[in-house]
């Protein structure tokens, strides 16, 4: 049978899985500095973040944020694998987000989390294994993908967070408050776009449901409602037959052009490279 080390890699959109044998030879760190990265090993290994020496243990993992250089040059004979991705592909929801845009990525130093329950084979059966039956799946393989990052993500993120090591850790009443203005956006993005209309129907200021936010998620309030209404608008062009011009009145839009140009800011690509890709 072959073993995991052996199968090589994973490189889609905004998601790269590699064991430590099967790592790109050539500026790997400087490439993926948009990357958020996890590290897990089986084996004790030294890795090199920002030009601080991190020992890690039998499996370990450390969490490594955006923009900080990774020299995984004296990895590639240990045993481990190597998981990036990027915000664009992780977040699907405000608990994503809040997630993501933790401590667990973005405190003072990567977080080492530890769990002796989770070793090379589990991983291999829970991880590995289910990556590598549905690699060329396309949109199965995003949600297994994802469902995997997530796993990898929760218990650490919730035994940080336990443990008082975060101490960004938010109040019960600020996300639900941040659930709610969820909810809202879902149901009302088409036709309101102003922060103001929801802090109106949540009975807070614009700049405290800002605020709120941003402490919860990362992200200001009027950035998660255009995260919304794009993410709305790309499932219409992506899994519809209507025409752009349908799909952009259907968004609430009174000019075609207004709706192309609202989706290649906010995506990078125009409608038809979405609906061909």
């Amino acid at each position: 049978m072959t073993t995991p080390d052996k199968l090589g890699d994973i490189t889609t959109g905004g998601f790269e899985f590699f064991s430590f044998r099967s790592i790109p030879d050539q500026d790997f760190g400087q490439n993926r500095r948009d990357f958020f990265t996890i590290i897990k090993t089986f084996e004790p290994i030294d890795i090199v973040v920002e030009k601080e020496k991190y020992r890690l243990a039998t499996n370990q993992m450390i969490f490594v944020g955006p923009g900080r250089f990774i020299d995984m040059s004296n990895v590639r004979l240990g045993k481990g694998y190597l998981l990036c991705f990027t915000a664009a592909f992780y977040e699907r929801s405000l608990e994503d987000t809040a997630t993501i845009h933790s401590p667990l990525f973005f405190g003072e130093s990567p977080v080492l989390y530890h769990d002796s329950r989770f070793g090379e084979q589990v991983f291999n059966q829970q991880i590995t294994s289910r990556l590598f039956r549905v690699r060329m799946q396309g949109h199965i393989f995003d949600r297994v993908a994802h469902h995997c990052v997530e796993s990898l993500l929760l218990d650490a993120y919730h035994d940080i967070a336990a443990g008082d090591h975060m101490s960004q850790l938010k109040s019960a009443s600020d996300i639900a408050l941040v659930n709610h203005f969820s909810m809202l956006i879902h149901k009302h993005c088409r036709e309101h776009t102003y922060v103001q209309f929801y802090a109106d129907q949540l009975h807070v200021t614009a700049r405290k449901l800002t605020d709120i936010c941003l402490s919860v998620t990362g992200k200001t309030a009027k950035s998660l409602i255009l995260s919304v209404l794009v993410q709305q608008a790309v499932k219409y062009i992506k899994h519809t037959s209507l025409s752009i011009s349908q799909i952009s009145y259907e968004m609430g839009f009174n000019d075609e052009s207004n709706f192309r140009n609202f989706v290649k800011k906010q995506t990078g690509h125009i409608p038809r490279a979405l609906r061909q890709s």
